[in-house]
Protein backbone atom coordinates (compact mmCIF):
# COMPACT_ATOMS: atom_id res chain seq x y z
CA UNK A 1 0.00 0.00 0.00
CA UNK A 2 1.64 3.54 -0.67
CA UNK A 3 2.52 5.45 2.38
CA UNK A 4 1.65 9.06 2.93
CA UNK A 5 4.34 10.65 5.63
CA UNK A 6 3.02 13.47 7.17
CA UNK A 7 5.74 15.67 9.29
CA UNK A 8 4.63 18.36 11.74
CA UNK A 9 7.07 20.50 13.22
CA UNK A 10 5.58 22.43 16.32
CA UNK A 11 7.36 25.69 18.37
CA UNK A 12 4.47 26.66 21.00
CA UNK A 13 1.74 25.62 19.82
CA UNK A 14 0.36 24.19 22.65
CA UNK A 15 -3.35 25.56 22.12
CA UNK A 16 -3.55 23.91 18.15
CA UNK A 17 -0.90 20.94 17.85
CA UNK A 18 -3.99 18.21 19.51
CA UNK A 19 -6.43 19.66 16.69
CA UNK A 20 -3.87 19.85 14.21
CA UNK A 21 -2.94 16.46 14.78
CA UNK A 22 -6.53 14.58 14.88
CA UNK A 23 -7.36 16.91 11.70
CA UNK A 24 -4.13 15.11 9.76
CA UNK A 25 -5.60 11.71 11.37
CA UNK A 26 -8.95 11.99 9.97
CA UNK A 27 -8.18 13.65 6.29
CA UNK A 28 -9.49 12.01 3.27
CA UNK A 29 -6.68 10.23 1.32
CA UNK A 30 -6.84 8.04 -2.02
CA UNK A 31 -8.11 4.57 -1.76
CA UNK A 32 -5.50 2.50 -0.33
CA UNK A 33 -3.13 5.14 1.27
CA UNK A 34 -1.64 4.59 4.66
CA UNK A 35 -0.46 7.44 6.77
CA UNK A 36 2.96 8.03 9.26
CA UNK A 37 2.73 11.12 10.89
CA UNK A 38 5.68 11.92 12.49
CA UNK A 39 5.94 14.98 14.86
CA UNK A 40 8.75 17.11 15.68
CA UNK A 41 8.58 19.22 19.13
CA UNK A 42 11.25 22.12 18.42
CA UNK A 43 12.16 22.95 21.72
CA UNK A 44 8.94 24.71 22.50
CA UNK A 45 9.04 26.24 25.79
CA UNK A 46 5.22 26.36 26.47
CA UNK A 47 3.05 23.13 27.31
CA UNK A 48 3.35 21.69 23.84
CA UNK A 49 5.35 19.04 25.21
CA UNK A 50 2.16 17.90 27.69
CA UNK A 51 -0.10 18.38 24.91
CA UNK A 52 1.90 15.81 22.86
CA UNK A 53 2.06 12.93 25.41
CA UNK A 54 -1.00 11.11 24.83
CA UNK A 55 -0.02 10.76 21.09
CA UNK A 56 3.57 9.32 21.96
CA UNK A 57 2.23 5.75 21.81
CA UNK A 58 0.82 5.96 18.29
CA UNK A 59 2.93 8.35 16.66
CA UNK A 60 6.72 9.53 16.45
CA UNK A 61 6.97 12.22 18.89
CA UNK A 62 10.43 13.68 18.91
CA UNK A 63 11.69 16.06 21.07
CA UNK A 64 14.65 18.19 20.93
CA UNK A 65 16.60 21.48 21.45
CA UNK A 66 15.25 24.71 19.28
CA UNK A 67 16.80 24.38 15.49
CA UNK A 68 13.87 26.36 13.40
CA UNK A 69 11.28 25.20 11.17
CA UNK A 70 13.79 24.30 8.87
CA UNK A 71 16.14 22.01 11.08
CA UNK A 72 13.11 20.58 12.71
CA UNK A 73 11.72 19.59 8.91
CA UNK A 74 15.15 18.44 7.69
CA UNK A 75 14.92 16.04 10.69
CA UNK A 76 11.54 14.59 9.73
CA UNK A 77 12.78 14.17 6.28
CA UNK A 78 15.30 11.63 7.22
CA UNK A 79 12.82 9.58 9.54
CA UNK A 80 10.25 9.45 6.49
CA UNK A 81 9.41 6.07 4.97
CA UNK A 82 7.04 7.31 3.01
CA UNK A 83 6.09 7.41 -0.96
CA UNK A 84 4.90 10.74 -0.52
CA UNK A 85 5.80 12.96 1.68
CA UNK A 86 4.26 16.62 3.09
CA UNK A 87 5.11 18.84 6.14
CA UNK A 88 1.82 20.54 7.68
CA UNK A 89 2.12 23.02 9.90
CA UNK A 90 1.12 22.97 13.34
CA UNK A 91 -1.52 25.79 13.13
CA UNK A 92 -4.35 25.56 11.62
CA UNK A 93 -4.05 27.87 8.87
CA UNK A 94 -4.17 24.84 6.57
CA UNK A 95 -6.87 22.10 5.88
CA UNK A 96 -5.66 18.54 5.57
CA UNK A 97 -8.25 17.36 3.57
CA UNK A 98 -6.52 19.11 0.69
CA UNK A 99 -4.02 15.94 0.68
CA UNK A 100 -6.00 14.10 -1.92
CA UNK A 101 -5.95 16.84 -4.35
CA UNK A 102 -2.23 17.56 -3.85
CA UNK A 103 -1.63 13.48 -4.47
CA UNK A 104 -3.40 13.67 -8.02
CA UNK A 105 -0.56 15.06 -10.27
CA UNK A 106 2.19 12.62 -8.41
CA UNK A 107 0.07 9.52 -8.83
CA UNK A 108 -0.47 10.27 -12.40
CA UNK A 109 3.22 10.63 -12.82
CA UNK A 110 2.66 14.17 -14.45
CA UNK A 111 5.24 15.98 -11.95
CA UNK A 112 7.68 15.00 -9.22
CA UNK A 113 6.64 17.75 -6.87
CA UNK A 114 3.33 19.61 -5.60
CA UNK A 115 2.90 22.73 -4.66
CA UNK A 116 -0.34 24.00 -2.67
CA UNK A 117 -0.76 27.69 -3.70
CA UNK A 118 -2.81 29.49 -1.24
CA UNK A 119 -3.25 32.57 -3.94
CA UNK A 120 -5.07 30.40 -6.85
CA UNK A 121 -8.11 29.82 -4.88
CA UNK A 122 -10.76 32.74 -2.71
CA UNK A 123 -7.95 34.09 0.12
CA UNK A 124 -8.23 37.93 -0.23
CA UNK A 125 -6.20 39.92 2.34
CA UNK A 126 -8.57 41.73 4.79
CA UNK A 127 -6.03 43.69 6.55
CA UNK A 128 -3.26 45.95 6.15
CA UNK A 129 -0.53 43.75 7.34
CA UNK A 130 -1.68 41.12 5.80
CA UNK A 131 -1.63 42.91 2.48
CA UNK A 132 2.14 43.62 3.23
CA UNK A 133 2.55 39.91 3.97
CA UNK A 134 0.55 39.24 0.78
CA UNK A 135 3.03 41.78 -1.39
CA UNK A 136 6.44 40.40 0.39
CA UNK A 137 5.37 36.88 -0.53
CA UNK A 138 4.30 37.85 -4.00
CA UNK A 139 7.70 39.51 -4.74
CA UNK A 140 9.87 36.25 -2.99
CA UNK A 141 7.86 34.27 -5.29
CA UNK A 142 8.77 36.46 -8.33
CA UNK A 143 12.33 36.62 -7.55
CA UNK A 144 12.83 32.56 -6.76
CA UNK A 145 10.26 31.66 -9.91
CA UNK A 146 13.45 33.95 -11.66
CA UNK A 147 16.33 32.06 -10.25
CA UNK A 148 14.87 29.00 -10.72
CA UNK A 149 13.02 29.10 -14.01
CA UNK A 150 10.11 27.99 -12.59
CA UNK A 151 6.27 29.78 -12.35
CA UNK A 152 5.12 28.98 -8.98
CA UNK A 153 2.24 31.23 -7.72
CA UNK A 154 3.06 30.46 -3.93
CA UNK A 155 6.50 29.85 -3.23
CA UNK A 156 6.23 30.20 0.52
CA UNK A 157 3.34 27.58 0.83
CA UNK A 158 3.66 25.00 3.82
CA UNK A 159 2.16 22.42 1.59
CA UNK A 160 4.54 21.14 -0.68
CA UNK A 161 3.97 17.25 -1.76
CA UNK A 162 7.34 15.78 -2.37
CA UNK A 163 7.53 12.11 -4.33
CA UNK A 164 10.13 9.72 -2.66
CA UNK A 165 12.80 10.24 -5.43
CA UNK A 166 12.56 13.71 -5.47
CA UNK A 167 12.96 14.44 -1.52
CA UNK A 168 15.92 11.88 -1.90
CA UNK A 169 17.25 13.19 -4.31
CA UNK A 170 17.24 17.40 -2.85
CA UNK A 171 17.51 16.33 0.88
CA UNK A 172 21.74 15.82 1.02
CA UNK A 173 21.93 19.54 -0.54
CA UNK A 174 19.60 21.15 1.93
CA UNK A 175 21.23 22.53 4.38
CA UNK A 176 18.61 26.24 6.00
CA UNK A 177 17.34 25.46 9.60
CA UNK A 178 15.25 28.58 9.47
CA UNK A 179 12.12 29.98 6.83
CA UNK A 180 14.72 29.98 4.16
CA UNK A 181 14.68 26.35 3.51
CA UNK A 182 11.50 27.28 1.50
CA UNK A 183 12.94 28.85 -1.35
CA UNK A 184 16.37 26.75 -1.00
CA UNK A 185 13.72 23.96 -1.81
CA UNK A 186 12.54 25.15 -5.03
CA UNK A 187 15.71 26.39 -6.24
CA UNK A 188 16.99 23.30 -5.86
CA UNK A 189 14.29 21.61 -7.39
CA UNK A 190 14.86 23.18 -10.49
CA UNK A 191 19.02 22.51 -10.19
CA UNK A 192 17.93 18.91 -10.12
CA UNK A 193 15.46 19.18 -13.25
CA UNK A 194 12.40 18.18 -11.63
CA UNK A 195 8.72 19.17 -12.13
CA UNK A 196 6.12 21.33 -10.01
CA UNK A 197 3.21 22.00 -10.04
CA UNK A 198 0.88 24.34 -8.53
CA UNK A 199 -3.02 23.22 -7.12
CA UNK A 200 -5.05 25.42 -5.43
CA UNK A 201 -5.72 25.21 -1.39
CA UNK A 202 -7.47 26.37 1.36
CA UNK A 203 -6.06 28.97 3.45
CA UNK A 204 -7.49 30.60 6.86
CA UNK A 205 -4.73 32.43 7.83
CA UNK A 206 -4.35 33.57 11.66
CA UNK A 207 -3.34 37.08 13.18
CA UNK A 208 -0.47 37.71 15.75
CA UNK A 209 -2.58 37.87 18.45
CA UNK A 210 -3.52 33.99 17.64
CA UNK A 211 -0.06 32.93 17.72
CA UNK A 212 1.42 33.72 13.98
CA UNK A 213 4.85 33.45 14.23
CA UNK A 214 6.40 34.89 10.93
CA UNK A 215 7.05 38.65 10.80
CA UNK A 216 8.20 41.12 8.30
CA UNK A 217 11.65 41.65 9.95
CA UNK A 218 12.29 37.18 9.37
CA UNK A 219 10.82 37.76 5.62
CA UNK A 220 13.82 39.80 4.67
CA UNK A 221 16.24 37.94 5.69
CA UNK A 222 16.31 35.26 3.10
CA UNK A 223 16.68 37.17 0.09
CA UNK A 224 20.33 37.23 0.10
CA UNK A 225 20.43 33.81 1.11
CA UNK A 226 18.02 32.82 -2.49
CA UNK A 227 20.97 34.09 -4.63
CA UNK A 228 23.84 32.15 -2.99
CA UNK A 229 21.28 29.27 -3.16
CA UNK A 230 21.20 30.16 -6.98
CA UNK A 231 24.88 30.01 -7.32
CA UNK A 232 25.41 27.14 -6.11
CA UNK A 233 26.59 24.01 -8.40
CA UNK A 234 24.46 20.92 -7.67
CA UNK A 235 24.93 18.04 -10.37
CA UNK A 236 21.34 17.35 -12.03
CA UNK A 237 19.45 13.96 -11.33
CA UNK A 238 19.66 12.04 -14.42
CA UNK A 239 16.10 10.66 -15.52
CA UNK A 240 15.85 7.15 -16.03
Amino acid sequence: MPLLTIIIPVYNEEKTIGKVIERVKNARLPDGFERELIIINDGSKDGTAEALKSFEGTHQVIHQQNTGKGGATRRGFHMAKGDFIIVQDADLEQDPNDFANLLQPLLRGEVDVVFGSRFMGKYIPKKLIMNIHYLMNRLYTVVCNILSGYHTTDMWTGYKMYSRHALDAFLPHLTSDGVAFEPEIQILLSKLNFKIVDVPISYNPRWYAEGKKMNLRQAFKPMWKMFGFALRRIPPVKKA
